[in-house]
């Protein structure tokens, strides 16, 4: 499932637990369609606005299914489905159904596949009511926020970067338990810089962290797992004490963090004490380019991250 082998292993566990749970792809697992049959694990047409769709009906009917899209960049093709109907039901019935779906996708990878289908898109429906949207920053909370969106009584828009595979410790990963939504991991502390690193980010933001420490600059690190909810509390205490802020992003500047970044003026603490210093190291505001060469440019580097890092502390003189 989203080129991350080791969600297939969550998701066959979960269906031993919950019989309510069902799959909805274009090519679905053929070890979970063997073991738990058609009527559970259904291969569907090629029409994401359909299987959307049927996920939405299925949840209100009282399953609780699993629409695996592949590529984020698929999710545009269902904005009414996600937008309209699963993250609205639950107010547009006044509480009379809920939705508890689960659609997972795939955002950037090193695979050339060009500007539609290498897209981290969830910036998007961060502005949307009734939506959560998570993003794990590694194979463990890949595992444990997965076992928490299906047990979610709402939809939860699942994000993964393909990345996550080459990272080891399967095992350990397998046994992560259900992580609370809305809550930061705080990855590295310092005092220097905050650094927010966000889904595939995270390793990148975590090497560029340990780089600065081992030249005397230590800096906090976080992972904020669910986008909405955002854990603002968590940011503006570390920005409010180091005094710097850097939003590390697979995709576009203009997604996620600024969202992060406006989400931060609720807190006039944080504002005050960032005083400007803030930065980003991001996918810049183009489409991801076809060309090897030219998509190099376009991702966060441990480079890019100590730069921009060493860039807030010199504006200080």
């Amino acid at each position: 499932m989203n080129e991350v082998g080791l969600l297939d292993v969550v998701v066959q566990e979960e269906f031993d637990r919950d019989p309510t749970l069902v799959f909805l792809a274009t090519n679905s697992p053929a070890a979970l369609r063997g073991r738990f049959g058609a009527d559970r694990v259904r291969i569907c047409a090629i029409s994401e606005q359909a299987m959307v769709g049927m996920g939405v009906g299925a949840a209100m009917s009282g399953l609780r299914p699993i629409v695996d899209l592949n590529r984020a960049s698929f999710g545009l093709l269902t904005m009414d489905q996600l937008v309209n109907h699963a993250g609205r039901m639950h107010y547009q019935s006044g509480g009379g159904y809920r939705v508890p779906m689960v659609v997972t996708a795939a955002t950037r990878g090193r695979q050339q596949l060009g500007p539609q289908n290498e897209q981290c898109t969830y910036g998007l429906f961060m502005q949307t009511p009734g939506l959560t949207v998570v993003v794990p920053g590694s194979l463990a909370e890949a595992c444990g926020l997965l076992r928490t969106a299906v047990r979610w009584p709402g939809p939860v828009l699942y994000f993964v970067a393909p990345e996550l595979n080459r990272q080891r410790g399967l095992s350990a990963a397998l046994g992560t338990p259900p992580l609370p939504f809305g809550v930061a991991a705080l990855l590295r502390r310092g005092d220097a810089a905050t650094i927010v690193a966000i889904g595939g980010a995270v390793p990148v933001a975590l090497a560029a962290a340990e780089s600065l420490s081992n030249a005397g600059t230590d800096c906090d690190v976080l992972d904020p797992r669910t986008l909405a909810p955002l854990d603002v509390p968590a940011i503006a205490d570390s920005v409010a004490r180091t005094g710097r802020l850097i939003v590390v992003d697979d995709g576009p500047r203009s997604g996620a963090p600024v969202q992060i970044l406006g989400r931060l003026a609720e807190r006039p603490d944080a504002l005050a004490a960032l005083g400007g210093r803030v930065g980003f190291v991001c996918q810049p505001d183009v489409p991801v380019p076809s060309s090897p060469a030219l998509e190099d440019l376009t991702w966060p580097t441990e480079q890019r991250i100590v730069d921009e890092v060493r860039r807030l502390l010199d504006a200080d003189g």
